[in-house]
């Protein structure tokens, strides 16, 4: 059986996965989106936004997390090639985060329709997110901690969102702002290493063999 750092007991390397879907996901930093967008709806129906995007996004992380890399064998695209583009996506992200973004997602449509889009994809498991799940999956952090990582993440989502009216007063909205910008810079440096680890995997395998 592959590595899994969970099951290895080796925890360091299992928060440093959560960590980075967790600033990817950022579901505080996606609350002041989440509260622009629900704004006029009953405190029931939000919450069943809250659980449906959450539930969709488990569904989408899942797929790709387990489903991914057939197809990029297919492509016949390396981990590597995938560790440089996931790093520019990321990048491209955290510059987002970073000089906010919440002004694109807003606009008026029904619960299921939110529940989808936006909330599910792209601000829960976009680009970013699956990203992150289809590296993780690999060795050093294995399939096992994949899965936790995305049950943990979903799970905190669901809480955050379904919580959002009491979060909103706790928080208020600027501080919601100002921890989804720390997240960006947290997503840039995870980005940056991506690329880091990409180039060097590619240089290595250039390298003659001893």
């Amino acid at each position: 059986m592959a590595y899994d750092a969970m099951l290895a007991g080796d925890w360091i390397t299992f928060l440093q996965a959560f960590i980075m879907l967790f600033a990817i996901f950022d579901p505080v930093g996606n609350l002041p989106i989440f509260f622009s967008l629900t704004a006029d709806f009953p405190e029931k129906e939000r919450r069943k936004v809250a659980a449906r995007s959450s539930m969709l996004a488990f569904i989408i992380l899942i797929i790709f997390a387990y489903g991914g890399f057939y197809l990029l064998s297919l492509l016949r695209i390396t981990l590597n090639d995938f560790k440089i583009v996931s790093g520019i996506i990321l990048l491209i992200f955290a510059v987002e985060y970073v000089l906010g973004r919440e002004k694109r997602y807003l606009r008026e449509g029904k619960p299921e329709e939110i529940a989808v889009f936006p909330m599910a994809t792209p601000l829960l498991a976009g680009p970013g997110s699956i990203s992150v799940v289809m590296l993780t999956v690999n060795p050093p952090f294995g399939p096992v901690t994949t899965l936790a990582i995305i049950v943990l993440n979903v799970l905190i989502a669901w809480i955050l969102l379904g919580l959002g009216s009491k979060l909103r007063g706790l928080l208020g909205y600027q501080g919601a702002v100002v921890i989804s910008r720390i997240m960006g810079l947290i997503i840039g440096a995870i980005a940056v290493s991506f690329i880091r680890d990409g180039i060097m995997g590619i240089l290595e395998s250039l390298l003659p063999s001893e």
